[in-house]
């Protein structure tokens, strides 16, 4: 089996490495962001990409995507420290193939690995169930969403800073901060991603192609 790791934390990557190495696994190459992420698994052809949510540049759902999108052939395992549901919904319309803690033990990595290079899922029951029931009631809540808030949020999407976000919109920093604190409570989220998440499952936006300067 041929894996690409795609984690921005040198050393889970590297402890990551080691042990499937151990388990005679070949790492064939490493992303720290989502775009190399994309563009390695586009190169190297791995059998398994095991992707973290949380990467620069681009987030790990929307590598996932693209990966998916472009290379039908190669599975994604998600490897995060991240178990909300909006994060797993997403990443099952993204296209993933396994969801994965970081908290569990190694050897539950190896068999969802495992699972997921022989075309099988590698989604927990209980998890998927609470995705589900978390989505049934949000697209009421993103229709609340300001235009400005979706376009605070696109810019988020692209890895953008709160800074480099207000740059592009002629806004100060602070003012970027409030309308990413009016979109938590309106979704009812705590973090960029997972707003990004929600945005991109229900089509309020897209990255794949927007061109955001």
């Amino acid at each position: 089996m041929r894996v690409l790791l795609a984690e921005d934390h040198k050393i889970v990557r590297q402890g990551t490495r080691l042990y499937l190495e151990s388990m005679g696994i070949e790492v064939v190459g490493e992303a720290t962001n989502g775009r190399e992420a994309v563009e390695l698994a586009q190169n190297l052809q791995p059998d398994v990409v095991i992707m973290d949510i949380h990467l620069p540049e681009l987030t790990g759902i929307e590598a996932t995507r693209r990966i998916r999108h472009d290379e039908g052939d190669i599975r994604i395992l998600v490897l995060t420290a991240y178990d909300e549901p909006a994060y797993v919904h997403a990443l099952l319309d993204a296209g993933a193939d396994g969801f994965i803690l970081k908290t569990a033990e190694l050897s539950e990595l190896y068999k969802a690995l495992h699972e997921v290079a022989l075309g099988r899922k590698a989604f927990d029951a209980e998890t998927l169930a609470k995705a589900n029931q978390h989505i049934a009631g949000m697209s009421a809540q993103i229709e609340g969403l300001t235009e400005r808030e979706l376009e605070v949020l696109r810019h988020a999407g692209h890895g953008k800073t709160n800074k480099e976000i207000g740059i592009a919109l002629f806004i100060s920093d602070r003012t970027v901060q409030g309308h990413l604190k009016n979109i938590y409570e309106k979704l009812g989220v705590t973090t960029r991603t997972e707003a990004v998440a929600i945005a991109l499952q229900h089509g309020f936006i897209t990255l794949d192609g927007d061109k955001v300067s």
